[in-house]
């Protein structure tokens, strides 16, 4: 075979592979290997460079090819920003500790520096329970936790006294649903940690618990914020379709990868801050959680001061 038709059929198979993960259907191990479109992306932009300076036009021009079908799947509208004059500040800390995880103090004493009013915590064992409400419960005298051996256990802490607050239970797991005041505006606020897909049961498991919570946040139209680990990225029709349904939009920028987190870095992104139309962020960014494969987020909200 000639150096010329090897080039071209490895151009061919590039292409093949980018438009299969671009537009295959929702195939579970599509969806999987989707989750990896940024790092594939970078991988491509890679083999683009390096056939270019060695000349082999079709192959770089294939992975350039690929990588623009892959970014398609990206283009996801930015929340518009308000202006601030009308509108009041809420900081929100998004942390998934792992289970595992024994640097207890650790991540107490980063939820103490992040000054947040409302903090989020997933994979809540009985003993991450007893560490976090011990060493948080004097800055965040309002608690609600629901241990979990099984890495769904929960936790939400909050600044604001709970109107009302609850465990809903979606296909087995527990998700946090709070009712508070900020600053005279009633807000409803969502704790959720869904399901991993690491198998094709535990996928559709997750994607029916994204579709009974969508039509769940929909019937209620209180200004609503939600946080969390939902095991999905944004460009995952599972997500968007739960966006779609619960008429929340994504406040986390593409950006901000927060799993699986090695050093001061991380692949793709897999926590959420999500909120009704109305509701933007001024600030996002994540921060290292010792000990666990998250990264926190930490993320700036700003709230029409009234209901509209």
């Amino acid at each position: 075979m000639s150096d010329g038709m090897k080039e071209l059929m490895q151009a061919v198979g590039l292409l093949t592979a980018a438009v299969v993960l671009a537009f295959a259907p929702d195939a579970y191990l599509i969806v999987l290997a989707r989750a990896f479109i940024l790092p594939a992306m970078i991988v491509l932009l890679a083999i683009a460079a390096v056939t270019a300076w060695y000349r082999r036009w079709w192959v770089a021009q294939a992975a350039l090819f690929g990588t623009g079908l892959l970014a398609v799947q990206l283009n996801l509208p930015d929340a518009p920003d308000p202006p601030a004059a009308s509108y009041t500040g809420l900081r929100v800390l998004q942390m998934n500790v792992l289970q595992l995880n024994t640097a207890y103090d650790a991540a107490i004493v980063q939820a103490l520096e992040s000054d947040a009013d409302l903090v989020s915590v997933q994979e809540v064992s009985p003993e991450w329970a007893q560490a976090l409400q011990s060493g948080l419960q004097r800055r965040y005298p309002y608690v609600h936790i629901e241990p979990r051996t099984n890495c769904y256990g929960i936790a939400f802490f909050s600044r604001h006294p709970f109107q009302a607050v609850r465990t809903i239970t979606m296909r087995g797991d527990p998700f946090v649903e709070a009712y508070v005041e900020v600053h005279g505006r009633r807000v409803r606020l969502l704790a959720v940690h869904a399901t991993s897909p690491i198998s094709y049961g535990h996928f559709r498991r997750r994607n029916d618990q994204l579709e009974l919570l969508g039509r769940y946040v929909a019937r209620d139209d209180t200004a609503t914020i939600l946080i969390g680990d939902l095991n999905t990225v944004p460009w995952d029709q599972a997500f968007r379709r739960f966006c779609s349904r619960s008429g929340l939009h994504s406040l986390t920028p593409l950006s901000h990868r927060t799993w699986p987190s090695v050093g001061p870095f991380a692949v793709i992104p897999l926590d959420h801050v999500l909120a009704t139309d109305g509701i933007s962020s001024t600030t996002i960014r994540t921060v290292p959680i010792k000990g666990s494969d998250h990264r926190a987020l930490i993320a700036d909200l700003q709230l029409p001061r009234h209901a509209p």
